[in-house]
């Protein structure tokens, strides 16, 4: 369904879902390529956290709730490091990228809507520590950022993360990942041409014509700064560096959506380049089946995790409104469920 007059949330939650997209369908071109060289697995070596996707269940305000049926969630991450830096190997326990970047995607394949959760990346949860052979030894309360940080890098490193926003979220099950680096951002944005957009802080000590509320054209490099910029800003919270990321790809969607209506290889070219600076756990089939299903779903409101910054020993901690938190989770991924639902234990 296609409403008039979309608003700025909707539109960002379009953006991203379109920016899935984009990145699936360069995977599903790509697959065998990249499945040779090891950077993509299959869903036999990737075991979600809920395998039976059981009728997981969630107790709020003296109500049950049901994990809703025939859902599919996808955990997005931005990684703060450039493809040529990811160097992933098999024995190492411990690198030094962080995921910058989260955002968690339920595709509801019932109602045919997508939902977006943007996740902080200095939110406090409990984390895996690994060991040299990846076993687990031993979970810590830190930024959710860092779960990456355990693991060679790849794939066992997006796992950990998974594991961490699953803990997060209540353990709620999440299907699939997929990584970018932050290549991607210059790549996407020089291929529309640059983005433009009205900047919401001052740059000027980068990129001396780059003051607040000027009307700029941001190539590669200035988009990046643009959305991972955060020290020695006037507001250095990562929920004010969120709003600027939410601000670029709004943008960005519609340079897209400029583009593709110019140029009819626009977006075979644009994939070929993004397919080399992606991990994902799901095989070439199943990145074909979500391409297919969810292409034409309506996108709702993308969700954002109310809660406080604070300065901790070392880095930027959030902590989350805990009640509204598990609103949220609710009311996104689950639906009420009467007791005689509910197996005995």
């Amino acid at each position: 369904m296609k409403n008039k007059g979309i608003s700025r949330s909707s539109l960002f939650g379009r953006v991203l879902v379109i920016a899935l997209l984009i990145v699936l369908a360069a995977g599903a071109v790509f697959a065998l390529h990249k499945w040779e060289a090891g950077s993509f697995g299959s869903d036999e070596d990737y075991v979600t956290i809920a395998t039976e996707k059981e009728r997981q269940m969630i107790r709020y305000n003296d109500q049950w709730y049901g994990l809703k049926d025939n859902i599919e969630t996808v955990l997005l991450m931005g990684l703060d490091k450039f493809d040529e830096q990811v160097d992933e190997d098999e024995n190492n326990y411990i690198n030094n990228i962080r995921a910058d970047f989260m955002m968690l995607l339920m595709i509801d394949k019932t109602t045919q809507e997508v939902s977006v959760v943007h996740i902080n990346r200095d939110t406090i949860g409990e984390i895996r520590v690994l060991g040299v052979a990846g076993q687990v030894v031993s979970t810590r309360q830190a930024q959710l950022t860092l779960a990456y940080s355990y693991g060679s890098g790849g794939m066992d490193s997006c796992r950990n993360t998974v594991k961490a926003v699953s803990t997060y979220f209540y353990d709620l099950p999440i299907d699939h990942y997929i990584a970018l680096t932050m290549d991607a951002v210059s790549i996407l944005n020089d291929a529309v041409g640059g983005v433009t957009l009205e900047l919401m802080d001052d740059f000027s000590s980068v990129y001396p014509d780059m003051t607040k509320g000027a009307t700029y054209t941001l190539d590669g490099e200035q988009a990046l700064v643009y959305v991972r910029a955060r020290k020695n800003m006037a507001e250095a919270t990562n929920v004010h560096r969120m709003e600027r990321q939410r601000q670029y790809l709004s943008a960005l969607y519609e340079a897209v959506k400029t583009r593709n209506k110019q140029d009819s290889s626009f977006g075979l070219d644009t994939l070929m380049e993004l397919s080399s600076h992606m991990i994902s756990d799901c095989s070439v089939n199943k990145l074909q089946e979500i391409i297919n299903y969810a292409s034409d779903f309506e996108v709702k409101p993308f969700y954002t995790i109310e809660g406080e910054s604070k300065v901790g020993e070392r880095f930027m901690e959030f902590y989350p409104d805990e009640d509204k938190f598990k609103a949220l989770v609710v009311d996104v991924f689950y639906e009420p469920v009467e007791v005689s639902e509910i197996s005995p234990s």
